[in-house]
C-alpha cells in the first residue's frame, strides 16, 4: 500500500483499532502539525510542545482500541495535548507566578480559537501537499522550515526572482484550492501573520 493512500473514516478506524501501523501513520502525519501548533500557542515552548504531542500519541496507541470514531480519536489528542500544556504550566509554577495573566489565555474560548487555527493549519498543509513538486517544495521550505527567499534560494540552486515567482505561482494554486472548500479568506490572514517581518 503506497504512503499517498487516502483512507475513508472507517476503514482508517477499523485499521487503527486493529492495530495496524500505517493507518497510525496516516493519523500522525495528518495531526502532528495542528496538535505542535496548538500545544506551543498555550505554553510557547516549541520543543516541549513536540515532546508533549509525541507523549499523546503513545497514549493514543496504547489505547488504539478503545475508539469508536476518527473524530473520537482526534478529541483525544486535543483533549491529552491540552491537559498535559496545563500541568507543565503548573509544574513551572507560571500560573502561580502570573495567575491573572494566564487564566484569560487558557480561558475555553481561547482553546477552541487555537483548535481552530490548528485545523486551519492542518487544511493548508493538505493542500500544498497536493500542487505540484517545484512549488510544494517552496511552501514547504517557506512554512514549515521557516527559511527566508535567500535561504530558499540557495538550497533549491535558483535565484531568488526565479523563487518569489514560483512562490506567487504556488499561493495561486493554493488560493484556489482553498477558495473551492471556502476557507481561503482565513487562510490568507494567518498566512499573512505568519509572513510579518520575513
Amino acid at each position: 500500500m503506497s504512503e499517498n493512500y487516502q483512507y475513508n473514516e472507517q476503514e482508517l478506524l477499523l485499521r487503527i483499532t486493529n492495530g495496524d501501523q500505517r493507518a497510525f501513520r496516516h493519523v500522525f502525519d495528518n495531526q502532528l502539525n495542528p496538535l505542535c501548533y496548538f500545544a506551543e500557542k498555550l505554553i510557547g515552548q516549541k520543543q516541549d510542545a513536540e515532546d508533549m504531542v509525541s507523549q499523546a500519541f503513545s497514549k493514543l496507541w496504547q489505547r488504539h482500541k478503545d475508539f469508536s470514531s476518527i473524530a473520537g480519536i482526534r478529541s483525544f489528542l486535543y483533549t491529552t495535548v491540552r491537559n498535559q500544556c496545563l500541568d507543565y504550566l503548573k509544574h513551572k509554577a507560571v500560573v502561580h507566578a502570573a495567575e491573572k495573566h494566564l487564566q484569560p489565555q487558557l480561558a475555553a474560548t481561547v482553546i477552541e480559537a487555537n483548535m481552530y487555527q490548528a485545523e486551519l493549519i492542518q487544511l493548508i498543509w493538505q493542500e500544498i501537499r497536493q500542487l505540484p513538486e517545484k512549488y510544494r517544495s517552496i511552501l514547504e521550505y517557506s512554512f514549515l522550515e521557516e527559511l527566508s527567499t535567500a535561504e530558499i534560494a540557495k538550497r533549491l540552486n535558483k535565484t531568488e526572482t526565479h523563487v518569489r515567482v514560483d512562490k506567487s505561482r504556488a499561493l495561486v494554486l493554493l488560493r484556489a484550492a482553498l477558495r473551492k472548500k471556502k476557507v481561503w479568506e482565513q487562510a490568507f490572514a494567518f498566512l499573512s501573520l505568519w509572513q510579518i517581518g520575513r
